[in-house]
């Protein structure tokens, strides 16, 4: 996939890593979740009686946008939706451009952990940056510790392991990974797969476009996310120092510093 954006590019992209780390805690009645990565840091706890969420509370901590803390009203819609097992059986009742697509998937992991035995589960996701066009890149998620997928891509593509060879990371990726998987495999894909599509913002160094307005790239990003839909898109602007680099720190993730 390639983008006609045209931002100032990161002069070290190629030296480093993306990472994205999400912890899940389960305790009576509430999962409370949390994520943090390169661009973003949510956390939300879901509220439930043991069949269906009751209530739902969230926070933008890190954002890209002025407009992102107010995502937080739409996703108390799947408030009165039952829990489940499977984040594919609840997520068509969801509008994903209503929504922060960051927020809304912590909120999905957290209703799904609500059924697990586990109390904890932490996911660890790291994207090399591709260095050149045609070199390949491991991304690889954990989950408490354990590798659960590593993927060599290159260019939206995935190039190893030999079962996988040619499977998109883009447009497709849910109808082939939606098959492919099952269980908490597939949640780990899905995951692994949104860590990658944010890890391209590595390319760019988003820092000095403070206060540009969203708007500017409406013919590109119209409707993909809460703050480039409408009427967020026309006063949306960027923020200040919400870039963070933690390739050489993934112990500062979910510190939200």
């Amino acid at each position: 996939m390639s983008t006609t954006q045209e931002y100032p590019k990161n002069t070290v992209y190629g030296e480093g890593h993306y990472r994205r780390r999400i912890r899940l805690r389960a305790e009576p009645g509430q999962v409370h979740g949390e994520l943090e990565d390169t661009n973003h840091g949510f956390s939300c706890t879901v509220f439930h009686d043991g069949n269906k969420i009751t209530d739902i509370h969230s926070a933008a901590l890190r954002i890209p946008f002025d407009t992102c803390p107010g995502a937080s009203e739409p996703l108390r819609k799947l408030i009165g939706l039952p829990l489940c097992e499977d984040i594919l059986d609840i997520k068509p009742l969801t509008d994903a451009s209503a929504n922060c697509t960051h927020l809304l998937d912590l909120a999905l992991l957290a209703i799904r952990h609500s059924t697990r035995q586990e109390a904890e589960m932490i996911y660890d996701i790291c994207v090399e940056d591709q260095a050149e066009e045609t070199e390949t890149a491991t991304a690889e998620i954990y989950a408490n510790g354990n590798l659960i997928h590593r993927w060599q891509t290159c260019n939206w593509a995935i190039c190893s392991p030999a079962d996988l060879d040619g499977k998109v990371l883009y447009k497709g990726f849910s109808k082939w990974a939606s098959k492919q998987f099952s269980g908490d495999q597939r949640e780990a894909a899905f995951a692994l797969q949104k860590g990658y599509f944010v890890a391209v913002a590595r390319r760019y160094t988003d820092n000095s476009q403070v206060g540009q307005a969203a708007n500017e790239h409406r013919d590109v990003m119209l409707g993909v996310c809460y703050s480039y839909s409408s009427p967020q898109i026309e006063r949306a602007t960027r923020t200040a120092n919400s870039v963070r680099d933690f390739s050489n720190s993934p112990e500062q993730l979910l510190k939200f510093k």
